[in-house]
């Protein structure tokens, strides 16, 4: 009984979902993730585009399964639209993508990865876009931030 305890655990951790290791797909999309990075950066001061740990969270809850966030994400990344774009307050403060001109595969490894990947929760970014927010007198939006940061990185 214990061997299968120590089995079953193995297989949990190194299991795509649990964090510990990314299917062979998310490995090689990671390697091409940098292609995202340069606008989807948490630490840039202004920000091109909304951190992918905010976009990831926004695809999750609004797609059906694995699949659905994988085509979900290509489809717009192919031909971003106001009325396919899942984050309407970025679209408003930094403008809608531009199209990412990538062949189909490589797009569905770099969603991949997105999907698998546990990305931080981008403290640099909300701490940023308070002070910017507090600076333009738009309290909403820097007590929203401010939120965030302490309800994940304090």
């Amino acid at each position: 009984m214990k061997r299968l305890h120590i089995i079953l655990f193995i297989s949990y951790a190194l299991s795509p979902g649990t964090g510990f290791a990314l299917s062979p797909d998310a490995i090689e999309g990671k390697a091409l993730y940098p292609t995202c990075h340069v606008c989807h950066n948490p630490e840039a001061d202004p920000p091109a585009g909304p951190p992918m740990w905010g976009v990831q969270r926004r695809y999750k809850s609004s797609t059906i399964d694995d699949e659905d966030f994988i085509n979900s994400m290509v489809d717009f990344v192919k031909k971003p639209t106001l009325e396919s774009a899942r984050h309407d307050m970025a679209v408003e403060q930094m403008g809608l993508m531009p199209p990412i001109p990538l062949p189909d595969e490589v797009l569905e490894k770099i969603a991949t990865y997105i999907l698998e990947e546990k990305f931080p929760p981008p403290c640099a970014h909300w701490s940023i876009a308070a002070k910017r927010a507090e600076e333009k007198g738009d309290m909403e939006h820097a007590k929203k931030d401010q939120r965030m940061l302490d309800r994940f990185c304090n």
